[in-house]
Parts: structure tokens; C-alpha cells; sequence
């Protein structure tokens, strides 16, 4: 079969990741207390189940993904962290340790940025970073 010709040669859009979590309501409630995300929408299959959640306009889509058959998580390596911009660090942070995260090393300073790590009750690791005055985040380098 032949492909349909292409009208719009723009790459795909990169509009959401997932993370595959063991309790999908507690994980909400997490990034909802902990980053202020919405729970926008909800895919339910008799295999899975997923939470579509968002920030501000703007941001990535993030989908929680919870198999129902309760089968075991691994956190393997071969990915960073979720990434997010904050404009208080303090504030952002001390709220995600409130809403369950537990913060990974110490916060550090990198060039015109400073960074803080997080765990979330499931292990996946985030990483929150404040770009001093005048900065941006584009082309800047993260360290861990």
C-alpha cells in the first residue's frame, strides 16, 4: 500500500512521556499536591490504567501508567531524570518533600543554576531546576 504524501514535513511533536507507577491514585494525588499538575483525563482498559496529567500550558503531558495485574516495577538506568523548571526552588521543593518525595543528595549550584533532585514514592527520580535572572534553561548543561 502506498503511503499518503506528506502536507506537513515537521518532525512529530513531542507532547507526553509516561511513567509506570504501582498505585496510580496515591501517585496522583503526589504530583498533584507535590508539583500543582491537574488530573486531566483517565484511560481505563481491564489490562491498565492511566492518569493524563498536566501542568501549565505549555508543558509536556505527563500519563501515569498502572498494569492491574499488580506485576512488579523496575527502575532501570538507561534514562534521566524528568525534568522541571521551577522560579523557587525552596518553595517547589519543600512541597513535593510534604506531598512524599524524598530529596536525593543536596541541592547544587551549576552555572546560572541551581538544582535539587527528588524521589518520588515510587523511585523514579526529578529533577528541579531554577535558572538565576537572565538565564535560560536552553543549552545549558545539568549535572548530577
Amino acid at each position: 500500500m502506498k503511503e499518503p504524501a506528506m502536507t506537513d514535513p515537521s518532525p512529530a511533536l513531542f507532547t507526553f512521556f509516561k511513567l509506570t507507577v504501582s498505585d496510580i491514585e496515591s501517585t496522583t494525588r503526589f504530583f498533584v499536591d507535590g508539583f500543582g499538575m491537574t488530573h486531566a483525563d483517565t484511560v481505563d482498559t481491564p489490562q491498565f490504567r492511566e492518569h493524563m496529567m498536566t501542568g501549565k500550558k505549555g508543558s509536556a503531558t505527563m500519563v501515569l501508567f498502572q498494569w492491574k495485574d499488580e506485576r512488579g516495577l523496575e527502575n532501570g538506568n538507561g534514562y534521566g531524570p524528568v525534568g522541571m523548571i521551577t522560579r523557587t526552588l525552596e518553595a517547589d521543593l519543600a512541597r513535593a518533600i510534604a506531598a512524599g518525595a524524598r530529596q536525593k543528595g543536596e541541592t547544587i549550584s551549576f552555572g546560572p543554576a541551581r538544582i535539587a533532585f527528588v524521589l518520588t514514592p515510587d523511585g523514579h527520580e526529578i529533577e528541579m531546576m531554577q535558572m538565576s535572572a537572565g538565564a535560560t534553561a536552553a543549552g545549558e548543561a545539568t549535572a548530577r
